[in-house]
């Protein structure tokens, strides 16, 4: 086993053994397509750009810039890795609301080399 190959195993299991504290949600997205209805279940966390780091809240003003939202309605998803990751269009059907609004998958970042995470880049709606 390679140094990274170390590094990416202990990563992952780092974010398993704290998955009770980093996906503090529980939830269901639907998405449907062409008159379909699929539920993706899963454990994860939501969080508000405003507090990231300088990266993270520029990626989130380039996506809220390019979906015509304001920049206070981008959320930040992260979903348990154990979980199905809801695809670009889901809605977060339980619970109902988030912050009083609805959450919407609109797009995934790329796998982080190291966690096998990625981002997804959501809009709430209210």
């Amino acid at each position: 086993m390679s140094r990274v190959d170390a590094i990416r195993a202990r990563a992952q299991s780092r974010l398993r053994a704290n998955a009770d504290v980093l996906y503090r949600h529980q939830g269901v997205f639907t998405h449907t397509q062409n008159g379909r209805q699929r539920e993706y279940s899963c454990r994860f966390s939501v969080e508000d750009p405003v507090k990231a780091n300088r990266d993270q809240i520029a990626a989130a003003q380039a996506f809220a810039a390019g979906e015509s939202v304001g920049f206070r309605d981008v959320r930040e998803l992260q979903v348990h890795p154990d979980d199905p990751r809801p695809p670009e269009g889901a809605v977060l059907t339980t619970p109902a609301s988030w912050d009083g609004g609805r959450l919407e998958v609109r797009s995934w970042s790329q796998d982080d080399d190291f966690t096998g995470q990625a981002v997804g880049f959501c809009i709430l709606r209210r």
